[in-house]
Order: structure tokens, then C-alpha cells, then sequence
């Protein structure tokens, strides 16, 4: 095995050295590479030339489909983001609106929030966290931020948490009497930047924070200095039970790091790249319990997305069909939460992908007749329907 020292590890970690791991098999355009200690899964999208059909039970142990409740004060635009409990589902809808809070039947409950400028109201939201065993919602403020809204589920105004640094954009975590926050990293000159990832107490005092490794900090100006810090995005999901962070930025080159926050080492730990060959491009890279995926923007992938398994390190585009459902295509998959995989599709969109299904002739007696009795149900003017599984 050899050390190499790679500038471009500038962009993964600062003076970090890598080991790279004699371990890509067959078909695979990634490997694993050692970064201080860690093992870090490269994938060179560049290389990635298949595209593949994955079946939904390959990833998650069953599926439940839920109509959300469509009534006049349940409507909503379309989903941004999306909480699962035990027995709640939480939609925040784009535009201006408030939670929408659905049971796990789908029945609509109640509004959380409304929007405004008084106590406990909010005009602009960039995240979202239900944790319904502390009977609670906790919402993130879009730009200049400078608490944690929080309400019960019974759509009482709690005390705000009050943030020890202002944030942009940022996704954060209440668990017990500790926040884990994790910050959009903009760079502004004479000023202290804001830690990258920090955790505090409830009542805003600083607990530990963590500023390494600096090369992931964003000029939030142009270069006729003008502001254009919203472009970039900061996402977060706690899917393999670990404070992931990985940040947006666009038409960028080099290698595109999703990391951990590991609290007990107060340090981001590399755990996946997306690389380009040095191609200017556009990515978004998430973490399920058993892969990493990435969409691509711009001309050339126009939106492709491509799934790494962690274990196998096999990496393709890749296309998601339900086959708990007749082997529709599911093309909106959220933003998923704690273990959970989550797609949506219009009404309209169902009632064409089962037709198609219905059309294709490959689907078992009993199987079409299951997916003619869902589609009767179902009206083109109704809420979006959610699929939610327990991933594998």
C-alpha cells in the first residue's frame, strides 16, 4: 500500500493524507480511500456509464402508500420538506404556509405555525424537525436567523431556542438539552466565520465547536461584490445515524464531500466524493444506511442521478421503480429522515404511471386488479401520495 499527498485533497481536507485502498471491483467506479484514519467511499461520476432500474425492495424492508387528506385546509403547493414520526407525518409546503400536520393514515390534524411577523410566526423556512417523543416541531428560519422556532404538536407557541450564531441557511438537531447545528459556511471578510458545525445548550451557550477544515468556507459575494450567498444549499438527514452535512455550491470544479460531524471528535470526517475529472458541474450528494447517491445538474447530465452501494461500492444512474406497486417510476425522492426513504407523486402523475403499468400487460392478475382498485380511488385534483419505507 502507498501514501500519496494530493493537492487536490485541498478540497476534501486540508494537509490530510490519503491511502488509497486496493479494493475497486468489477463495474465500479469508486473506491475507498483512507483520509486520516477514515475510510472515504471516491466516486468518479465522470466514469459512470450504465443506468439501472433498482427495485424499491432492495433498499427498504416493505412500503406503505398514503393519500394525504384533501380538504380545503389541508391543500398545499408542493412538498419542500417532510417529517416522518411513528404517527405524524410534517409538510412544509413551498411558498408561504404554514406545517401541515397529516396522522400516518394521512388524515389531515392541524396547521403548526402561521406566517407572519409576531410571536412564534415566520415568513420564510429552510428546515424542519419532528420529533414527535418530545411532543415537538422545531423550524429553521431562512436567512438571517437568530432562533429555532419550536411548537407542540397541538400547535403550541414554546419557547424559541435562541442561536448562538445568526445563520443564512442551516440544519439543526434538538435532541435532550443539547442543539447540533450544522451552518451554511460563508467566508465574510473582518468578521468571526461561523463555525461549520457547533453544538449548544438549549439557552444558547456555546458547548463545542468545529471551523476545520477552512477550504469549505463560501465567498457569499460575486466578483463585482455583489451578494449571491443564497445559490448555495446546506442538506442534512441523519439517515445512518450520524450528523451528515453536505453543501451545494454551483459550476464549481474538483470533488463534491459529503461529511459527519463527529461530536466526540468535534471534527467533519470525509466519508464520500463525488469527483468530476476537473469538469465544471452541479451536485447534490445524500446518504442512505446503505448508499450514497448524487444529483447532477446542468447540460450534461440534465439531471441524472447516480446510487453508490457502500459495501459493493457498484456505482450507476439509476432510475428508482416501486415494485411494492406494479413497478411505477418514482422520480421525487425527499429529502429522507432517520432510516426512513420517502418519495411523492401527483395524483395526476399516479393515475398515469398506473396506467401504464396496467398497459404494459406484465403485471399479474392479482397484482393489476390491486393497482385498479387503488387508481378507482384516486382523483386528479387530490393531494400529493406519499410512499414511505423503513430503509434496509
Amino acid at each position: 500500500m502507498k501514501t500519496f499527498c494530493l493537492s487536490a485533497i485541498l478540497l476534501i481536507a486540508t494537509s490530510m493524507t490519503l491511502i488509497y485502498a486496493q479494493n475497486k471491483p468489477d463495474g465500479s467506479h469508486a473506491t475507498v480511500k483512507m483520509v486520516d484514519g477514515n475510510k472515504m467511499i471516491d466516486c468518479n461520476i465522470s466514469q459512470v456509464k450504465e443506468t439501472i432500474d433498482m427495485k424499491l425492495s432492495d433498499l427498504v424492508e416493505s412500503c406503505e402508500m398514503i393519500q394525504l387528506e384533501t380538504t380545503p385546509e389541508s391543500l398545499f403547493k408542493s412538498i419542500y420538506h417532510i417529517g416522518i414520526s411513528d404517527n405524524y407525518i410534517a409538510i412544509h409546503s413551498r411558498g408561504q404556509m404554514p406545517i401541515k400536520l397529516f396522522d400516518r393514515k394521512g388524515k389531515f390534524v392541524r396547521d403548526i405555525g402561521s406566517i407572519g411577523k409576531g410571536p412564534g410566526e415566520f415568513n420564510s423556512l429552510y428546515g424542519m424537525q419532528l420529533d414527535e417523543p418530545a411532543n415537538r416541531i422545531y423550524l429553521h428560519p431562512f436567512a438571517r436567523a437568530t432562533k429555532i422556532l419550536a411548537y407542540s404538536l397541538e400547535n403550541e407557541i414554546l419557547p424559541a431556542i435562541p442561536l448562538l450564531y445568526q445563520q443564512t441557511k442551516f440544519q439543526a438537531y434538538v435532541k435532550g438539552d443539547k442543539v447540533t447545528v450544522l451552518s451554511m459556511p460563508f467566508k465574510i471578510p473582518n468578521t468571526e466565520a461561523i463555525p461549520l458545525a457547533y453544538q449548544q445548550t438549549l439557552d444558547g451557550k456555546l458547548i463545542k465547536k468545529c471551523t476545520e477544515p477552512k477550504h469549505l468556507l463560501i465567498n457569499p459575494r460575486n466578483a463585482k461584490g455583489q451578494f449571491n450567498g443564497f445559490n448555495s444549499e446546506i442538506s442534512s438527514a441523519f439517515n445512518a445515524n450520524a450528523f451528515d452535512t453536505y453543501t451545494l455550491t454551483w459550476d464549481k470544479k474538483g470533488y463534491d464531500t459529503l461529511y459527519h460531524y463527529n461530536v466526540n471528535k468535534n471534527k467533519l470526517i470525509p466519508k464520500y466524493v463525488a469527483s468530476f475529472d476537473g469538469k465544471k458541474h452541479g451536485s447534490w450528494s445524500r446518504e442512505w444506511k446503505s448508499h450514497y447517491w448524487t444529483i447532477l445538474f446542468g447540460d450534461e447530465y440534465k439531471g441524472k442521478k447516480v446510487i453508490v452501494n457502500k459495501k459493493t461500492l457498484k456505482s450507476d444512474f439509476f432510475n428508482i421503480k416501486n415494485d411494492y406497486y406494479g413497478g411505477i417510476n418514482l422520480g421525487k425522492i425527499y429529502l429522507s429522515n432517520n432510516g426512513m426513504f420517502i418519495a411523492g407523486i401527483t395524483s395526476m402523475d399516479l393515475i398515469n404511471e398506473f396506467d401504464k403499468v396496467l398497459d404494459s400487460g406484465e403485471l399479474s392478475a392479482k397484482e393489476a386488479q390491486k393497482i385498479k382498485t387503488i387508481k378507482a380511488q384516486l382523483d386528479e385534483n387530490n393531494n400529493e401520495v406519499i410512499f414511505i419505507g423503513k430503509m434496509k
